[in-house]
């Protein structure tokens, strides 16, 4: 388990390079775009240890840069599909600057 109270230092790069299963970064300076580029990532099978991830950020805004093609708002409750079809990812939007992402075999 990685946890980081205060994360703002903690870049993309850092995210995507991490291998723990469970991944909460507190006060992260992560954006739409990146949390964008971590869901097509983990689409694409390079995030393979993934289980959980929880993200808080104030820069997470419902403006035009879309996150696998939706708003920040549309994504509470939204369940993505890895490209290998072995796992699945439900996005629960916890407030309105916090998102849960847990990972599990698709059924």
């Amino acid at each position: 388990m990685f946890d980081v109270i205060s994360s703002p230092w903690f870049t993309l790069k850092s995210l995507l390079a991490c291998t723990s299963t469970t991944i909460s970064l507190w006060n992260s300076h992560l954006e739409n775009k990146d949390l964008n580029e971590v869901l097509r990532k983990w689409k694409a099978g390079e995030l393979p240890n993934l289980k959980r991830l929880r993200l808080d950020s104030l820069r997470f805004t419902n403006n035009e840069t879309t996150i696998l093609g939706m708003n920040w708002g549309e994504l509470d409750g939204m369940v993505i599909q890895g490209d290998d079809g072995t796992k699945k990812a439900t996005i629960i939007k916890i407030d309105s600057q916090i998102i849960e992402i847990s990972v599990a075999p698709f059924k």
